[in-house]
């Protein structure tokens, strides 16, 4: 199954610490490109960014 997410699921689910739900029930998760750079780009969200980083799950793909 091909599964795409936008910003608003990820960074949900990293604040109540349950990311992995989306690895769990799907296995890879692919991004596009302006959702990662949407997902690093906040200097105030620094925890979601390092879970964003070393997630082996999320795959970043161009569209």
């Amino acid at each position: 199954m091909l599964i795409i997410s936008d910003t608003t699921p990820i960074i949900s689910l990293i604040k109540i610490g349950k990311l992995d739900i989306l690895n769990s029930m799907y296995g890879d998760i692919i991004i596009p490109v302006a959702v990662y750079n949407e997902l690093v780009s906040n200097p105030l969200m620094k925890n979601e960014i390092e879970t964003v980083k070393k997630s082996k799950f999320l795959k970043v793909t161009k569209v």
